[in-house]
């Protein structure tokens, strides 16, 4: 599963694992039963590190399969799939505290016997028992959580760059996949469920990786897929408005995302004093957690420790700004381009002084820093316009794509842009508001409608719109990139927006291939003459 780089201990630790799972559950099973499922560990399984699994689809023989009552399936009624795969063993919910440590055995067609445990609740105590399943791999590794609307991705591999260069050895776990930046595995989800988290977790410390900076989603702490002890600094970098389809108001959605925090000693957090939200956080925060504040505005520097940029300058090359800390001051000079950037590079750089990494080697290494992959990455050739590809795909995170644009556009400034379906309709009327004031044309495309009619999402926009406004509407994406290319003028920059990294657009239950990063090159004939 994790090839490239990585490689899987294969240390015969499955019985111990059980037993771990049994002690946190406090189950005491009779001797005859434990010894038999000893036995089946060590007889059927022993040349195999087992994980643990809550997808049939990932089971793999020896594993044990988690049978979770989930909130759109229930694991339960996949046994027979988890007998079909060989799994060693099946921990399986159950919602009758009477039944918690209950032991049975399914018997297979082969004549081999199945164990399964009912434990009672598990789906809420999967993350507590997967962590003991693996040993706790946690305790080997300086965990970095990074929530908030925008800017997880770029924060991420940012602090992920910046701490390789400082001489430690970092691993990310996000929306571009999980591993080192070089070599991305992808994984379903941006934040991971609990069985695959930890089992990433292991394979890391396994592999003598030291940090880890993940991405952390509003949906994952919602759902306690993580818990906040997970980190040992937890990142805040903004509140906009996403995810309402599933959070049903914004003061849910903060509180989703403010759950990140422990509020004890044992974690330090990294918090955007820009942003609106956090400012009412901070008006409060608790004296029991060390608190780094950064960001742009006066009152940052007025926080014990801080990270603040003054006198910003951005240029076709990037941007530059005076560091001011609580440690001291120093110049940043990053070929990285936005202003939503400088906010990115003070995240991480507090995360770096967190670590007690001194200011001129974090400066130092910041220079080194290239763009990540679909986020703000420019395409140019003489004589053609700017091509810039972009994730951004909230009414916040458009805006702030577009002003970025601005900063280093000579001439007109084009978009490319749809909304996905299934989520959050109202945010498509904010985004047509955002588009028609920052850019000078655009067109209106598809971004992963899903089950929804692209005509209708793109309807939406379009109401969004002044009834004067100018438009095209062409929504096949590839199309809609390659004519906004043809028609703009060598000193334009063409915003495509909503794509960045990913290589599909969604349509129903189907995965279509494109990647824009791909078209956007195409457009200028060859790779080679391309500057990136």
């Amino acid at each position: 599963m994790f090839d490239h780089a990585l490689t899987v201990s294969t240390a015969p630790t499955n019985f111990a694992a059980i037993e771990a799972v049994l002690s946190f559950g406090e189950i005491t099973l009779a001797a005859n039963d434990l010894t038999q499922l000893a036995t089946q560990f060590s007889q059927n399984f022993n040349s195999t590190r087992a994980n643990l699994v809550n997808d049939t689809r990932a089971l793999m023989s020896g594993d044990v399969f988690c049978a979770v009552i989930g909130s759109l399936r229930d694991g339960r009624e996949y046994t027979v799939q988890a007998l079909s795969a060989n799994c060693a063993m099946i921990l399986q919910e159950t919602t009758e505290s009477s039944e918690h440590g209950k032991l049975t055995w399914l018997g297979q067609a082969s004549g081999q016997e199945t164990p399964v445990l009912s434990y009672f609740q598990l789906n809420d105590n999967l993350f507590n028992v997967a962590k003991v399943f693996y040993g706790e791999p946690q305790k080997l590794l300086n965990i970095i959580g990074i929530t908030g609307t925008n800017g997880k991705t770029s924060t991420s591999q940012i602090i992920a760059n910046l701490l390789d260069s400082c001489q430690k050895n970092c691993a990310v776990i996000g929306t571009n996949g999980a591993g080192k930046l070089a070599q991305l595995h992808t994984i379903e989800n941006t934040t991971p469920g609990a069985t695959e988290l930890h089992q990433l977790l292991a394979l890391f410390a396994d592999n003598k990786i030291t940090d880890v900076a993940m991405e952390v989603s509003s949906h994952a702490l919602a759902q306690k897929r993580v818990n906040a002890t997970l980190f040992n600094t937890a990142v805040f970098t903004n509140l906009s408005r996403d995810h309402l389809d599933y959070h049903q108001t914004m003061a849910a959605y903060a509180e989703a995302k403010k759950a990140i925090c422990t509020g004890d000693n044992k974690q330090v957090a990294v918090i955007n004093g820009d942003d609106a939200q956090a400012q009412k956080w901070l008006e409060n925060w608790p004296s029991t957690q060390a608190v780094v504040v950064y960001g742009r505005n006066a009152n940052v520097a007025s926080y014990q420790r801080f990270a603040q940029a003054l006198d910003v300058k951005h240029y076709p090359q990037g941007v530059s700004f005076q560091l001011v800390t609580d440690q001291g001051k120093c110049e940043i000079n990053s070929q990285l381009l936005g202003d939503f950037n400088v906010e990115n590079l003070l995240a991480a750089i507090a995360v770096l002084m967190v670590e007690k990494i001194a200011l001129a080697t974090i400066a130092k290494a910041i220079t080194q820093l290239v763009p990540i992959i679909g986020r703000m990455e420019s395409f140019s050739l003489q004589g053609k316009p700017t091509a810039v590809v972009d994730y951004a795909h909230t009414p916040d995170a458009l805006a702030s794509a577009l002003d970025a644009c601005r900063l280093h556009c000579q001439g007109k400034l084009w978009l490319v842009f749809g909304c996905g379906g299934d989520r959050d309709t109202g945010k498509r009327a904010l985004m047509a508001k955002v588009a028609e004031s920052k850019a000078d044309c655009m067109i209106i495309t598809n971004d992963n409608p899903r089950s929804e009619d692209p005509e209708a999402i793109a309807a939406d926009i379009i109401a969004g719109l002044d009834k004067n406004t100018r438009f095209e509407k062409i929504l096949d994406r590839a199309t809609a990139v390659s004519t906004a290319l043809q028609q703009a003028g060598a000193n334009d920059v063409v915003l495509c927006a909503g794509k960045g990294h990913e290589d599909y657009i969604i349509f129903g239950n189907e995965k279509r291939h494109y990647d824009e990063r791909a078209v956007v090159k195409a457009f200028y004939s060859s790779e080679k003459e391309v500057t990136v």
